[in-house]
């Protein structure tokens, strides 16, 4: 039973997703914070044309990933994923170059860990992760995240190209092999925010953990279940999706274009 705690696209482009990279993505960059048990309504950048943004509205819950494991010496917990639907086909194609994510602390102090992230389309029984998504993922450097929920913003270099179907976008978290400091009990209350209803695109009332601790870095299909709350609270995940900022231009150019045609 769950717990849980109140366009052209460059050649270039293409090439680099065409072998299997988790990208060291450096340092995250912290944009928000709350607390557990109090909902909050984040601040969250239009002007950058997400591609999906569910950063805004915090319930005021979170769920743990759980499951830590030592794993030749690298403590890693179960992944935690959400379905993104965006909202806008014009993105289709292009790449993302940026991406903000809620994290959730969930124990009494402060807790420095690695987040990891990946991203799976979704092919897989009910509609859940299958086919891993481009052979890419990304590792991004320690952060101590002090308790309750923060959101981050971190920079994916070349990017990733969005299908024209959902995807999921998954979250674990490590101790760089033992090198944050934190415990395995620590690494237990590590996990996701929740927010609802997203501002830009849309999720469906799910979830997905896996079965056990991992990286899960090119896994097609990870063996795991979908999961909810029973709509109280709604579970979607904080997750924004930002294509790079010509892709951006691109849409308001296209906008100014039409509104003319339209006087």
């Amino acid at each position: 039973m769950k717990s849980m705690i109140l366009g052209l696209v460059g050649l270039a482009a293409l090439a680099g997703t065409a072998s299997a990279s988790d990208i060291s993505s450096g340092d995250l960059v912290a944009v928000g914070h709350a607390n557990i048990g109090e909902a909050t309504t984040f601040t969250s950048d239009r002007s950058n044309n997400p591609y999906y943004d569910n950063t805004v509205n915090f319930l005021g819950q979170a769920f743990a990933n759980g499951g830590a494991q030592n794993q030749s010496g690298n403590t890693i917990t179960r992944l935690v994923a959400d379905d993104l639907g965006g909202i806008h086909p014009f993105f289709v194609g292009k790449s993302v170059t940026s991406i903000t994510f809620s994290v959730a602390n969930l124990n009494a102090t402060a807790v420095s860990v690695r987040a990891r992230i990946r991203f799976w389309f979704a092919d897989g029984a009910g509609g859940g992760p299958g086919t891993y998504m481009n052979s890419i993922g990304y590792t991004f450097n320690p952060f101590t995240f002090s308790s309750g929920v923060t959101n981050l913003t971190g920079n994916l270099g070349a990017g990733f190209v969005l299908p024209a179907t959902k995807i999921w976008a998954g979250i674990t978290f490590d101790d760089n092999t033992g090198t944050t400091g934190a415990t395995l009990a620590q690494m237990n209350n590590m996990g996701v925010g929740l927010f609802n209803p997203p501002t830009v695109g849309t999720s469906a009332d799910m979830m997905f953990q896996t079965t056990a601790a991992g990286s899960f870095f090119t896994t097609n299909n990870p063996a795991g279940s979908l999961f909810n709350f029973g709509g109280a609270p709604v579970a979607n995940a904080g997750w924004k999706l930002i294509p790079t900022p010509g892709a951006a231009a691109l849409l308001g150019l296209a906008g100014i274009a039409a509104s003319r045609r339209r006087r």
